[in-house]
């Protein structure tokens, strides 16, 4: 096994993992910019 292979594959399984936790964050920012937005109002019965 070459060391610079090895090197490469660890810069390349770096770059993924950030790609995949930029994307959650940015999806919990859309979530919670969407509830700001619009509000969960509890609906009244009327009973």
């Amino acid at each position: 096994m070459n060391t610079m292979d090895f090197q490469n594959a660890l810069e390349i399984t770096g770059l993924g993992l950030a790609g995949v936790f930029l994307f959650m964050a940015l999806f919990l920012a859309i979530i919670v910019g969407v509830d700001k937005l619009f509000p969960y109002k509890k609906e009244e019965d009327g009973n």
